[in-house]
């Protein structure tokens, strides 16, 4: 028997949104100081995940349409930012248009000169390893330099559906 040759569809841009909207993701932090100016900024990712443990490597995606990874990227590094569960107020700040998304939030500089956010669950500082175009986002794969992780349980800020919630396991 002979499987049917399938031709693929045209997938309509709103309908693809509407059925990742199933599937919930972590919410994280992507800042950088400018070498030069010696001023930060930040960005949201829905799109962090690991890549490999050996080398200690990291990816994420961002829209070409950003204004910020831009900025980001010309620094070189940055930090990863993983946002508990009470932070919907610094991914707010970070997804709002303007130059001075970290105005409002509380952080502190890590030994490498990024931004750390308070009381975020993790902190990975990173570096550029690779950029690469995949339809309209860039995808940005990069080593990790250090990571540290909070003292403390919280549960992680997830997006899911549209909406921001939590996971907390069953005791």
């Amino acid at each position: 028997m002979t499987a049917p040759v399938l031709e693929a569809r045209r997938i309509d841009s709103d309908t693809y949104r509407v059925v990742m909207r199933h599937l919930p993701t972590g919410v994280a932090a992507i800042c950088s100081t400018d070498p030069v100016a010696g001023t930060q900024n930040g960005m949201i990712v829905g799109t962090f995940a690991s890549l490999s443990m050996e080398p200690a490597l990291v990816t994420f995606s961002v829209m070409h349409s950003s204004t910020s990874w831009p900025r980001i990227a010309e620094a070189g590094q940055f930090s990863i930012s993983l946002l508990a569960e009470d932070q919907q107020q610094v991914c707010r700040a970070l997804s709002a248009k303007g130059e001075d998304k970290l105005g409002d939030v509380a952080w502190s500089e890590s030994a490498w000169g990024t931004p750390h956010i308070h009381g975020s669950l993790a902190w990975f500082d990173c570096r550029i390893e690779q950029q690469f175009t995949a339809g309209d986002h860039v995808v940005v794969i990069a080593s990790v330099l250090d990571m540290t992780p909070a003292e403390g349980a919280s549960a992680p800020l997830i997006f899911h559906g549209g909406r921001f919630g939590s996971f907390r396991e069953n005791a």
